[in-house]
């Protein structure tokens, strides 16, 4: 979404804001690599920083991605937070499906109310394009994540699915 609309999503008594992110703005693409990059590095992510060419390219093709939509959050105008996620269509339910595929506050404004933030305003956004509905995958060790997304009325899909891969390089 390279020339993302400036929608801003306060939440009442607090100091974060969540916006759509412009991937043509520089300020955002280096916040955006550097949450990306933080989260890679975190245990909940996959423990080691991105590679400096994915680095170097990510925001190029997050901006070329046609179902690419990137919030992020800010505390006193600095980016803590982000959501890297995708339009989707449920070909079952015949509607357009949001996934969070990153999900990620930065560790020194974590348990701030951020995490809580973004998640509110990806709903919003999500119902406001007629989303019926949003997915997400979450580590099974990750318990805080999942406190969150259950707070906010996420759940086990009925049936249960795996989440699989095949590495192809």
């Amino acid at each position: 979404m390279p020339n993302a609309p400036s929608i801003v999503f306060r939440q009442p008594r607090r100091a974060t804001a969540v916006r759509l992110a412009n991937l043509l703005s520089k300020p955002d693409a280096d916040g955006i690599v550097r949450l990306l990059d933080e989260y890679a590095a975190d245990p909940m992510g996959r423990g080691r920083a991105l590679e400096v060419a994915v680095k170097e390219h990510l925001i190029d093709d997050l901006a070329k991605h046609p179902s690419a939509v990137v919030y992020l959050a800010e505390l006193q105008s600095r980016s803590v937070g982000l959501a890297v996620c995708f339009l989707q269509y449920s070909t079952f339910g015949g509607f357009g499906l949001l996934n969070i595929h990153d999900f990620f506050v930065t560790a020194t404004a974590r348990r701030r109310g951020v995490g809580r933030s973004l998640l509110h305003a990806i709903l919003r956004d999500a119902r406001s394009r007629a989303i019926q509905k949003v997915t997400l995958e979450v580590r099974t060790d990750n318990v805080a994540a999942q406190s969150l997304y259950r707070a906010e009325a996420f759940c086990e899909c009925q049936p249960p699915m795996l989440f699989w891969q095949n590495a192809l390089i």
